[in-house]
C-alpha cells in the first residue's frame, strides 16, 4: 500500500483544544487548524494525508475557508438577512491585506455569541477563524490570489441561492431545474474544482500549460460528480429540514409532487427521479477518472488525493442504486469503512497505471449500470448525455 504522509491532525485531545479556544490562547495556530480539519470533515482528512507537504497545507486552509462559507449557507437557525451579511463579511476577508485584523474582527462581531462555546465543531471553526485566516498570508501569492477567488465566487454563489431559499417559505422552489442544480453544484464544489487544478499547476512543475489547460477542461465536472453523490447521500437528512435539492421540473414529468417527495413517498416515479440523477453522477464521475489519469504519474500523490474520493463516490452510488426500490427510510445510505480501505489499498497500489485505474472504475460502473437499468421504466441515458 502506499504510505501515507504523517496524520494531519494533533494528538492532543478534544479537552485540550476546548480550553485552549475558551482561553484564548492557541499556541500552534497549524495544529489548530488540522485538527479543525478531522473534526469537520473525516473523509477529506483522510486523503489530504497523502498530499506533499506544501500543497496539502494550502489545500487544507482552503478547506477549511469553503467549511466556513458552508457553515453559513447552511445552518438552520440564521435568517437570510443574517446569512447574506456574514456571507458579505466573510468573502470581504480575501485576499488577506493590512486591514485583516479589524476586518476579520468585525466578521466575529457578527457572529451569533452562542456559536463561541458551540457543542457543533463546524460552529466552533467558524468563530475561532482568526487563528486560522491569518495563515493564508504565509503562501506565495499567486496561492494566496487563487483560494482568495474560489472563496469569493462561492460565496457569491451561496449568497444567491441562500436569497432563492428564503423564497421557497414563501411557496417557491429552490432547484427548479436541472440548470439550476448544476449551477448550484458548481458554486459550492465546482468552484473547488478549479482550486485544486490551479493548485496543483503551481506546486508541479510537470503540469505545463497544455496539460493545465486540459485537466481545467474537467476540474468543473470533477467537483459536480462529487456533489451531486453528496446531494442523493443526503437526501434523508434533507427532508428532515424540510430541504430538497432535486429539481422540481424532474419531479412533475415523472409525475412526483415536492410534498410527496418530501414525504418519502417510495413509487416508481420518485425511483426514476432518483435513478436519472444517479446516472447524471456517474457522467460526472467518469470525467473524474478522466482528470485524475491526466496527472502526471510522477505525482502520484496527487493522483491518490483525487482517486480515494472518486473511487468512494462511485461506489457510493452503486449502493443507492440498490435501494432505489426502498427509498432512504433506513438513513443515508453510502459505504462501509471495510470498503474505504478496500479502495485506498487498491488505489495505492494501482495508481501509476492508466489501464489499471480505468479497468477498476469500470467495473465499479458496470455495477451501477444493471442496478439503474432495472428501474422500471426508466429512459436510459448515457454517460456524455447526462452532463450539463
Amino acid at each position: 500500500m502506499f504510505l501515507i504522509s504523517q496524520r494531519t491532525g494533533e494528538a492532543r485531545p478534544e479537552s485540550a483544544w476546548k480550553r485552549a479556544m475558551a482561553e484564548g490562547r492557541i499556541d500552534d495556530p497549524q495544529a489548530f487548524a488540522a485538527f479543525l480539519l478531522e473534526k469537520t470533515s473525516r473523509t477529506f482528512a483522510l486523503n489530504i494525508q497523502v498530499l506533499p507537504k506544501g500543497l496539502r497545507r494550502q489545500v487544507l486552509l482552503a478547506y477549511l475557508f469553503c467549511r466556513m462559507a458552508d457553515t453559513l449557507e447552511d445552518d438552520g437557525d440564521l435568517e437570510e438577512p443574517a446569512k447574506v451579511r456574514l456571507l458579505e463579511s466573510f468573502r470581504g476577508l480575501f485576499p488577506p491585506g493590512e486591514t485583516s485584523e479589524g476586518r476579520i474582527a468585525g466578521f466575529r462581531a457578527g457572529l451569533p455569541p452562542e456559536w463561541e462555546k458551540s457543542e457543533r465543531w463546524d460552529h466552533l471553526l467558524v468563530y475561532h477563524c482568526h487563528w486560522i485566516l491569518p495563515q493564508l498570508a504565509e503562501f506565495p501569492r499567486p496561492a494566496v490570489e487563487a483560494i482568495s477567488r474560489c472563496v469569493d465566487e462561492m460565496c457569491s454563489g451561496m449568497i444567491d441561492f441562500t436569497r432563492r431559499q428564503a423564497r421557497t417559505r414563501e411557496g417557491q422552489v429552490l432547484i427548479e431545474t436541472v440548470e439550476d442544480l448544476d449551477r448550484y453544484c458548481y458554486y459550492v464544489a465546482g468552484t473547488v474544482g478549479n482550486l485544486l487544478c490551479d493548485l496543483f499547476a503551481l506546486h508541479s512543475p510537470l503540469i505545463r500549460t497544455k496539460k493545465a489547460k486540459a485537466l481545467r477542461a474537467l476540474s468543473v465536472s470533477f467537483g459536480l460528480g462529487l456533489q451531486l453523490t453528496n446531494i442523493l447521500k443526503d437526501v434523508q437528512e434533507d427532508r428532515r429540514r424540510n430541504v430538497s435539492y432535486i429539481p422540481s421540473a424532474l419531479l412533475e414529468r415523472e409525475g412526483v409532487s415536492q410534498e410527496e417527495f418530501l414525504a418519502e413517498a417510495h413509487g416508481p416515479g420518485n425511483a426514476r427521479v432518483m435513478a436519472g440523477l444517479l446516472a447524471k453522477a456517474r457522467g460526472h464521475l467518469q470525467d473524474a477518472l478522466d482528470y485524475t489519469c491526466l496527472l502526471p504519474r510522477l505525482e502520484p500523490r496527487l493522483r491518490l488525493f483525487c482517486l480515494w474520493p472518486l473511487f468512494m463516490a462511485a461506489e457510493n452510488l452503486v449502493v443507492m442504486a440498490e435501494h432505489l426500490d426502498q427509498g432512504q427510510s433506513e438513513g443515508k445510505l453510502k459505504i462501509t469503512r471495510r470498503q474505504v480501505k478496500d479502495i485506498v489499498g487498491r488505489t495505492s497500489v494501482a495508481c501509476w497505471s492508466n489501464l489499471w485505474l480505468r479497468s477498476m472504475f469500470k467495473s465499479t460502473l458496470a455495477r451501477l449500470d444493471a442496478r439503474l437499468a432495472a428501474v422500471p421504466g426508466r429512459i436510459g441515458a448515457t454517460a456524455k448525455e447526462t452532463r450539463p
